[in-house]
């Protein structure tokens, strides 16, 4: 049964969306029900941040959700590899923040039936406790990486807003302005059209006035018994 207070919602906040920008659910902490009521009023893109929880959804899901699509949003370590490509209809990992964990990844790809893609993190914030590529070399050197590749490929680069400032919306579009330049920089070089995951639901409008394509929402999208 579809939840007419989720789509008036869902309805709401893709009114702001262009038609190359994607709504990214994020689910984590979210029961089973709460993911199907946005899949049930035709939402298919939700994004967690641990891989056990990702992989019980991805089971949990399959039949009931078959068209559903998930993105590992959260920091991966090496060891969790194997355990992602075990996870049903991965669409994308938004997280990868090293060569190290990239070269596992691509050691590893050879698990996956299908394509998945990948963008590398970068800490526009040069906050310490953020991980991620910190240098246009560092990326440089990730995207080599790529040409060998079968089932995984470069689909963009992801950031995210400082936390520790006095204006998170004024450092918001610093970060997000940053990596759309590295976008442009990279795209001339390697002849790429990347795309971006930045935004999240304090200053995801920043990130849509700046070009973001994927917006990683979650809070304002369960927490809406005031709409």
């Amino acid at each position: 049964m579809k939840n007419p207070k989720f789509l008036e919602h869902l309805n709401h906040v893709l009114q702001d969306f262009s038609p190359d920008q994607h709504l990214l659910i994020v689910s984590k902490t979210r029961t089973l029900d709460e993911i199907r009521a946005y899949y049930d009023i035709g939402h298919r893109h939700f994004g967690e941040n641990r891989v056990q929880e990702l992989l019980l959804k991805s089971n949990e899901l399959k039949v009931s959700c078959p068209e559903i699509k998930w993105h590992m949003i959260g920091h991966l370590q090496s060891n969790k590899v194997k355990d992602l490509f075990k996870v049903h209809s991965l669409k994308a990992i938004h997280s990868v923040d090293s060569i190290h964990l990239l070269d596992e990844l691509i050691k590893n790809e050879h698990r996956l039936n299908h394509r998945v893609g990948v963008f590398l993190q970068f800490n526009t914030s040069r906050e310490e406790e953020k991980s991620g590529f910190e240098s246009r070399p560092e990326l440089d050197v990730a995207i080599a990486r790529f040409n060998d590749c079968q089932n995984l490929y470069l689909q963009g680069l992801m950031t995210m807003g400082a936390l520790r400032v006095d204006d998170q919306m004024k450092s918001a579009l610093a970060c997000f302005r940053e990596l759309r330049g590295l976008k442009a920089e990279l795209d001339q070089k390697w002849g790429l059209d990347l795309q971006l995951s930045m935004g999240m639901s304090q200053d995801y409008k920043i990130a849509l006035a700046e070009g973001a394509n994927w917006l990683r929402l979650g809070t304002m999208m369960f927490d809406i018994s005031g709409d």
